[in-house]
């Protein structure tokens, strides 16, 4: 099937911006009477059928904090289990950090922070709570399953990642709990200038793209190998250096790719939910988020995500109300994938999309190129499918049965990649599931030697 010429035509302005739509599903009370995790939920790990949590001692005296899970938390008759990982005498404002689940190994990690180093900052356990292995450190500063370089070597570079303060480099843990890479050695998390406290990590499990909180801000590290990425800064916040509980997560549905994190800069009472959570995509640019009828009552701000790409629902804990609530995560059907090449300045040039399509009805939609070289010519080009082929000077071909060139985009003179523009289109209605890949192309100078190109955008329509 053929993209209709409608599709190409250039067309009025963008649409609406794209959205993030939260379907509310279910409320859970996860208070220590009913969980006996502790007096707050820190963190969560969602199966998208069973949950996971953690506790964190919120009290001014030393108490204990646990693991519970809730088997079938959207069945009829959910129930929790038996606490595990239990931390007896838990110093006040400390306790588990994060979790993470991993679905193809039915593991469960965790990091626990209670001040200090400890033998058991980071565990990994099976999915009834018994424990696999363990490393000592002060486990504050982020875990996740790192799921490698696409094409790598996972010897090399997947396993159980892990941050620390003031340390460069994510450590990365094998199967057996044994250094892949330390803090030291491991790929590089920092962007200068913009703080180390580390406190949250999750990846793409895709494209092994690492996504970071820091200070509060949210950095973004292109994966480029097994050990290596190019961080860049997605969101400057305001810096909050001594603030915990700052989190992010990557969401992946059929429709799109967002960035979910909490902007937490002060640990203050009577802060609102909608204000606090935000979404950003991995262009760095922001995207809206509609909760629809839902409404949460003011927190601290402290909220941990964790998403299940399997059903395109999400839980987000909420550590002031301990509650935690499942939601259907509805995306633009739109996505990035695959990576560009360097162009003029090392620059990699980067499209994106933006709009808004009805299910149905189609819609408006624009293809936006940033990091353009100047005195450029950049075309779009549209075809039926993705592939990943080899062009030359390091450069990959994405998009396969190029149907359609859009464009050009005309760069002005300036510095290395400040050429920017946007080639608007129309989507008719009426082609429910029709797939669009694109890609952007730079004849740096007007030359077609060499051709540099960008990642691509995956489109569905709805």
């Amino acid at each position: 099937m053929r993209p209709p010429p409608s599709l190409v035509a250039a067309a009025i302005a963008a649409g609406l911006p794209a959205q993030v739509t939260m379907t509310h599903l279910l409320e859970i009370d996860v208070a220590d009477a009913q969980s006996g995790i502790g007096d707050a939920v820190s963190a969560v790990a969602w199966t998208g059928t069973d949950l996971y949590v953690a506790g964190y001692n919120a009290s001014t005296a030393a108490r204990a904090v646990a693991i519970n899970r809730l088997a079938s938390a959207l069945g009829p008759a959910p129930a929790w289990g038996t606490p595990f990982g239990v931390q007896s005498s838990v110093p006040p404002q400390r306790g588990y950090i994060n979790l993470d689940w991993n679905g193809a190994t039915q593991q469960l990690a965790a990091g626990f922070d209670p001040g200090s180093p400890v033998p058991d900052g980071l565990t990994v356990r099976d999915a009834n709570g018994a424990l696999l292995w363990q490393r000592a450190g002060r486990g504050s500063s982020g875990v996740a399953f790192d799921p490698g370089f696409p094409g790598g070597n996972p010897a090399l570079g997947a396993g159980t990642a892990w941050a620390r303060f003031g340390a460069s480099g994510r450590a990365l843990q094998d199967a057996l709990g044994n250094d892949v890479w330390d803090f030291a050695t491991g790929m590089g998390l920092n962007v200068a200038g913009q703080g180390s406290f580390l406190r949250d990590l999750g990846f793409d499990p895709l494209t092994g793209d690492v996504y970071v909180r820091s200070s509060n801000n949210v950095f973004r590290g292109r994966r480029t190998g097994d050990n290596t990425c190019a961080m860049t800064l997605l969101v400057d916040a305001v810096d909050a250096d001594t603030i915990n509980l700052q989190n992010v997560c990557f969401v992946r549905t059929s429709g799109g790719t967002v960035v979910l994190w909490n902007d937490r800069w002060a640990g203050a009472s009577g802060q609102d939910w909608a204000d606090v959570i935000q979404a950003v995509r991995p262009d760095g640019s922001p995207n809206a988020i509609v909760w629809g009828s839902f409404a949460a009552p003011a927190s601290v701000g402290a909220y941990d995500f964790s998403f299940d790409p399997g059903t395109g629902t999400l839980a987000i804990a909420d550590f002031g109300n301990r509650k935690v609530h499942i939601f259907v995560v509805g995306v633009a059907p739109y996505y990035a994938y695959g990576l560009g090449c360097p162009g003029q300045g090392n620059y990699f040039p980067e499209l994106s999309a933006a709009g808004a399509l009805v299910p149905g009805l189609g819609g408006n939609l624009t293809y936006v190129l940033r990091q353009i070289a100047p005195l450029s010519l950049a075309l779009v080009g549209l075809g039926l499918g993705t592939q990943s082929l080899p062009f030359g000077n390091g450069c990959t071909l994405l998009v396969d049965q190029i149907q359609v060139l859009l464009g050009p985009i005309v760069t002005g003179p300036g510095g290395a990649g400040s050429g920017m523009g946007g080639l608007p289109v129309t989507v008719p209605a009426g082609f429910p599931g029709f797939f669009i890949a694109a890609q952007g192309v730079v004849l740096e100078n007007g030359s077609v030697a060499p051709l540099v190109w960008s990642n691509g955008v995956a489109l569905i329509v709805p």
